[in-house]
């Protein structure tokens, strides 16, 4: 189908009966909140019954009310659509004569033959990475065979089955012992994504809706047997034995190293990485993380999260002037009562020091000032009040200032969702970004240091928690970035040295002047931090008996 497109976008909604799961549902309600964007017929599609699933795994997928993937009935105003039966012997012209700009399908068929059915074509989701996980049931196989992170797509159908046009990518650490919450989580998390695509076409920045299309050469996974599911249930406990001991006895040891080139040369893979040198070693039990730099009167000062295991296990800012005597000075800086403090992300503005540490535990975003170098900081503003994000960062980009912070309602707290604010004053008002969350990926979305700008093109570092948390930092280049759309993709990656004394994570890259502040990991025991866990879980437990 080769029609224009019109000024409103009209677009149908293809199903295989007249319930929706819920999170379809929810996705068809943000859709229809867009103005321009009206539905205006529902296609069924009646498939043949799928008999390969068995008993057990019907069981194992049965879903409780308010899930995500509990049947509800169609919004009204799509309930009360002119219906199409794709079965009907005219269908075909009946859609036709509809001008459709784009359908949405949520048929488990994938119906490839309908591809060229409106002028932006068939949308549909697919969970499971394209290439080693497609097919059904979303979230059952990254479970299954202990996958890392779970994937998800919302992707322009082709006339070839194995190939389709990514319209939207993202990923979320797997919930490893419970399919049902795996399951749940991909289903719940991407329902935002259909409306994002109508903004870029109304925005005039959809050419992905013509990109090259993406290949699949794996095999189509269906939902599992009987004897799978049996299989599953003992994978699953043996997960919960190796996998469940582990944060008992390997817990994070981070510390911060300086690498003396800067932080432009990452993206360009032709210039050699310099040595790290790491600062002395942390005492038993704490570890230094998250460094931003200042250069004040020639000396290089860092900011950084300090955590003492033997403690109460609450983050503080400390400052290090790595090139004197690498002692830690504790920074007064936070709201009262104390929360959890890291990531301060400081900055010179007008002649002014100020930060914006991460203070999550207050639900706040807030601006600090110096009032005495470097220990003492004084709160002068709360630029996004009532929220929940991680490690924000503020940077400029055309004429608005922007604050990028992440969050992750799912409770994986990896940080998965990216969200973005634009503001013409830094103090605010600030305007929350209208695809927010622009972004979920645990792979590429919570930053991780600075932004800063290299032969005229902004780019943004972000933490790869794809593997483990903190496993390196992605250094995305910024494609579009306006108050309606976001687009980036990953331009290099800077991994841990496996060589050094911190191999197993970094996920900080912070450029000041000539140099570039990493943060490194190593996974080792901590009796303090047993001790910690230990102690939190009987505490649990009584809870739960009185």
């Amino acid at each position: 189908m080769k029609n224009e497109p019109q000024a409103t976008m009209h677009f149908g909604v293809l199903c295989d009966g007249r319930q929706l799961q819920l999170w379809q549902r929810n996705c068809l309600e943000q859709l229809q909140a867009l103005a321009g964007v009206v539905p205006v017929v529902l296609l069924i599609n009646r498939p043949p019954l799928d008999s390969t699933a068995g008993r057990l795994f019907r069981h194992l997928d049965e879903a409780v009310p308010g899930s995500p993937a509990s049947l509800t009935e169609l919004p009204t105003n799509c309930a009360s659509l002119p219906c199409i039966e794709l079965q009907a012997r005219d269908a075909a012209a009946q859609i036709s004569a509809l001008r459709l700009d784009f359908v949405i399908s949520f048929s488990a068929a994938s119906l490839h033959e309908l591809h060229a059915i409106a002028y932006y074509g068939l949308w549909r989701f697919e969970f499971g990475d394209w290439t080693q996980f497609r097919g059904s049931p979303p979230g059952f196989w990254e479970v299954y065979r202990n996958a890392p992170v779970s994937a998800a797509m919302l992707c322009r159908v082709t006339g070839d089955r194995d190939e389709v046009i990514p319209l939207r990518r993202g990923s979320l650490s797997t919930r490893p012992f419970s399919y049902p919450r795996n399951r749940d989580q991909l289903l719940s998390r991407f329902t935002h994504w259909p409306a994002q695509v109508c903004r870029d076409i109304a925005s005039g920045d959809a050419q992905y809706l013509a990109a090259a299309p993406l290949r699949g050469r794996s095999t189509l996974n269906t939902a599992p047997c009987n004897k799978g599911v049996l299989r599953y249930c003992l994978r699953l406990a043996w997960y919960v034995v190796s996998r469940g001991m582990r944060p008992w006895f390997l817990h994070d040891h981070w510390n911060i190293g300086i690498i003396e080139q800067p932080v432009e040369d990452f993206v360009h893979p032709q210039r050699a990485r310099r040595p790290i040198r790491w600062l002395p070693t942390p005492a038993p039990g704490e570890f230094v993380a998250d460094p931003f730099g200042l250069i004040r009167d020639g000396q290089l000062t860092v900011f950084c999260e300090h955590l003492d295991y033997g403690g109460d296990a609450v983050g503080t800012i400390a400052a290090i002037q790595p090139n004197g005597d690498s002692s830690r000075v504790p920074v007064s800086i936070g709201p009262v009562p104390r929360v959890h403090l890291s990531y301060p992300a400081v900055f010179e503005h007008e002649g002014r020091l100020l930060c914006i540490p991460e203070t999550q535990g207050a639900r706040e975003v807030a601006l600090y000032e110096l009032q005495r170098f470097p220990d003492r900081w004084t709160r002068v503003a709360i630029l996004i009040p009532d929220c929940l994000i991680v490690d924000a960062t503020l940077f400029r980009h055309g004429e608005r200032w922007w604050l990028a912070g992440a969050s992750d309602p799912g409770g994986a707290h990896l940080g998965a969702d990216l969200h973005l604010w634009y503001a013409t004053d830094i103090r605010g008002p600030w305007t929350p970004h209208a695809s927010n969350p622009v972004k979920t990926d645990v792979s590429s979305a919570r930053p991780a240091g600075p932004t800063f700008v290299s032969e005229g093109v902004l780019y943004r570092p972000a933490q790869d928690s794809s593997a483990t948390y903190g496993a390196r930092v992605v250094i995305n280049r910024v494609v579009a970035l306006t108050p309606t759309t976001f687009r980036e993709e990953p331009a290099a990656f800077v991994a841990p040295d496996a060589g050094g004394p911190y191999p197993d994570g970094l996920h900080t890259l912070s450029g000041v002047g000539n140099v570039t502040l990493v943060d490194g990991k190593r996974l080792a025991f901590s009796g303090a931090e047993f001790r910690r866990v230990l102690r939190r879980m009987v505490m649990r437990r009584v809870r739960k008996l009185f």
